[in-house]
């Protein structure tokens, strides 16, 4: 084989291998690269599975000193018929009530609690007050609370609880909620004497917008 054959064959084989150590190279770095790229779905997956149960552990937590209730069902009966049952909380959080939902926001007349429960199946919560005196003070003091909310479009409703209610010849509508004040949701209730923006608000906050349909 002449000299210049042998350079030949020498830079052919030299060009081989730079090609096949590239091929190689462009090989571990494509696997390098899907390694990373499994690892990150991974870490997110962990990060989603966390949150996930973070947010359903902490909606499971009490917000403040509220009773958590057994649910009694979301029966639908016949407007303006009584609730077949005795409601297991009062106000009532649960259990048989009409098809429709109440306006959301503030009310100065009272409303049947068949209605509002489906206010609170539908997410909503309800702030009652009871006062023999009307307690005018306290009445714009939820308003200042609740108001912000109302304007947000957020599922609240603020309204009294009068035990004397009646409509013709009916028997009183409400009950006493031996309470001045009762914050409510599915399956919730807190109730208390003393008037506390920041109890309100985090009750809002915490248990507002979140569906209870069956199904």
């Amino acid at each position: 084989m002449t000299k210049q054959a042998t350079k030949v064959l020498s830079k052919s084989k030299a060009s081989g291998g730079r090609k096949k150590n590239t091929l190689r190279d462009k090989t571990a770095r494509r696997k390098r690269g899907e390694k990373q790229l499994l690892l990150v779905a991974g870490i997110i997956a962990v990060v989603m599975v966390a949150a996930v149960i973070y947010f359903n552990v902490r909606s499971g937590q009490p917000v403040g000193d509220e009773e958590v209730l057994a649910s009694l069902g979301n029966m639908h009966i016949d407007q303006n018929s009584p609730s077949p049952i005795t409601y297991n909380s009062m106000p009532p959080t649960s259990g048989p009530h009409y098809g429709g939902i109440a306006r959301w926001g503030i009310h100065t007349e009272p409303i049947r609690y068949e209605q509002l429960i489906h206010n609170l199946e539908d997410g909503g919560v309800v702030v009652y007050y009871q006062c023999e005196d009307g307690c005018p003070d306290l009445v714009e003091q939820l308003e200042e609370v609740v108001s912000p909310f109302e304007r947000a479009g957020r599922n609240v409703i603020l309204m009294p609880n009068d035990p004397t209610w009646t409509i013709g010849n009916s028997q009183p509508l409400h009950q006493d909620m031996e309470a001045r004040i009762a914050l409510t949701t599915w399956e919730r209730i807190d109730k208390f004497d003393e008037f506390d923006a920041d109890r309100i608000r985090s009750f809002i906050d915490r248990y507002e917008g979140i569906d209870h349909h069956s199904g």
